[in-house]
């Protein structure tokens, strides 16, 4: 009688067992199918820029990491921060000279967004983006570290400031610069493609031919602008050829560069994973008569078809030429979803 008892109990408890095995294994396979590649890129979006400060305090949080910095303090009305602040924050490299018993230094961007200032210590007098301008007072040099009055310079590089005078804390921030459409896309149904469309003055896709300074068919082009600015353009060239087995980073680069014309020269070499596959590129320049041009150019090689995209920012710098990538490659599909009212099929 008991060794029935404890049959059954077993026979429960091993039932009760397999239940709870089969549903976490669910919930994995689940969390698996919801976010394939959580590791990589893939559409993942741009973070703003973050500074806190308080007064009286060495401390500071920028962009959600705890740095030691001089202690901000405020003289005839202006609050004055350390410069370093900035730099970490905004991606800034500084230079700084001595001439003539004249202390100055640069600060200049070195990440897509273009900037740059020249400040001689101790003087009203400074330089943003090559306009002469009137500090509202001069940068010092405290304890080792430069200090620069804070409104001017956050407002300088486009950033919010926000006072709480109750906990005399600063908090400057600055959001994130999005270069893609969240909800409109770009494809081909014939070429089984899609992409983000540009989210700032984009252009109705156009039919072309040249690719690299090659001719290629099937060819199609559009563009928009890297910000609210209708000038700062950039623009996109897509089209596809047969596909095949896979190859290296070093095939696939050699692939692509039959693909263009011999007079570009490789600057930087990348590659991006994606949802989609593995993207090898690289950012190219191109001599003019007198001025370079830049491009980059890219390859998603899969077994049914092979995907080549150019995208031209003209006379843009290395980062902002990865800035671009990286938010508009992760959006690739190598599919056309036709029931998607918010894409435009360039084949119809």
């Amino acid at each position: 009688m008991n060794i029935q008892i404890k049959l059954q109990q077993w026979k429960k408890t091993g039932i009760t067992c397999l239940v709870v095995v089969i549903f976490i294994v669910f919930l994995l396979i689940g969390g698996l199918i919801a976010s394939p590649l959580a590791a990589s890129a893939a559409d993942a979006q741009p973070e703003g820029i973050e500074i806190d400060l308080k007064q009286g305090s060495d401390k500071a949080i920028v962009n959600g990491k705890h740095i030691k910095v001089q202690g901000m303090y405020e003289t005839n009305g202006v609050t004055m921060i350390p410069v370093r602040a900035l730099m970490l924050a905004f991606d800034l490299k500084i230079q700084f000279f001595n001439i003539a018993h004249e202390k100055s230094f640069t600060l200049n961007s070195n990440s897509y967004r273009d900037y740059g200032a020249y400040v001689k210590l101790g003087a009203l007098e400074a330089q943003v983006d090559g306009k002469g301008v009137k500090l509202p007072q001069p940068a010092v040099e405290k304890q080792g570290s430069i200090m620069v009055p804070l409104r001017f310079f956050a407002q300088s590089l486009e950033a919010s400031v926000k006072f709480d005078s109750k906990n005399k804390t600063i908090r400057i921030t600055r959001a994130a610069d999005i270069l893609i459409d969240g909800k409109h896309r770009i494809g081909s149904s014939k070429d089984s493609w899609s992409i983000a469309a540009p989210l700032h003055n984009p252009s109705e896709p156009s039919p072309a031919s040249w690719f690299g300074f090659e001719t290629h068919p099937g060819v199609w082009k559009w563009s928009g602008s890297l910000n609210a600015d209708p000038n700062a353009n950039f623009g996109v060239t897509i089209w596809t050829d047969e596909g095949g087995k896979p190859l290296t980073d070093a095939e696939a680069m050699e692939q692509l560069k039959k693909q263009i014309h011999t007079s570009w020269f490789t600057v930087l070499e990348r590659t991006l994973q994606t949802n989609d596959g593995r993207f090898v590129g690289f950012i190219a320049g191109h001599n003019e008569p007198f001025s370079v041009t830049y491009s980059q150019f890219w390859i998603l090689r899969l077994p049914e078809k092979t995907y080549y995209i150019e995208i031209n920012i003209g006379d843009g710098t290395v980062e902002k030429h990865k800035w671009v990538a990286d938010q508009l490659l992760p959006t690739f599909r190598a599919s056309f979803d036709g029931k998607d009212v918010n894409s435009k099929d360039v084949d119809s």
